[in-house]
């Protein structure tokens, strides 16, 4: 009875864990450390590495399906949280400069070795507004990189 005891406990305190680390909050910053991004551009695909397989370009249709930014991450730590903000500069639609349309995030790979990432945003469902765009890369929470882009 007391092992069964121990391990409901144990079962429930992991599963309060998970659950709050699955809650879909970011996990919190750490020290930015001498972390860099570079290399960051625009693209419609990427390899399994995150390196650009279609023509780098930072101006894109309307009718593009999903854009990529792929870029160069060095020196991140195991646990550092990579965060990527796709915003809206401006351009046709109007009161909508500078609006955050998509946030997404990532945990470091356990390595202190050079690394592409990628992440991809799809065309929204009303279409892609013209414009300028921007995506914006941090790492714990310290902007890195913007890569600028645009829809015509």
């Amino acid at each position: 009875m007391v092992k069964l005891g121990l391990i409901a406990t144990l079962s429930l305190l992991v599963l309060t864990l998970v659950m709050g680390c699955a809650g879909g909050s970011a996990p919190p910053a750490t020290k930015p450390g001498n972390s860099t991004v570079t290399d960051g551009v625009m693209t419609t695909s990427v390899d399994d590495e995150s390196r650009p397989t279609s023509p780098v370009t930072d101006t894109f249709s309307a009718n593009t399906p999903a854009v990529y930014c792929s870029f160069k991450v060095t020196g991140v730590q195991p646990e550092d949280m990579i965060k990527v903000g796709w915003y809206y500069v401006k351009g046709e639609v109007k009161g909508k400069e500078n609006e955050l349309l998509n946030e997404t995030y990532t945990i470091a790979q356990s390595t202190s070795e050079s690394y592409y990432l990628a992440f991809y945003y799809d065309k929204p469902v009303s279409g892609w507004y013209k414009g300028d765009y921007k995506v914006v890369i941090y790492v714990n929470n310290v902007e890195k990189l913007t890569v600028p882009f645009k829809v015509n």
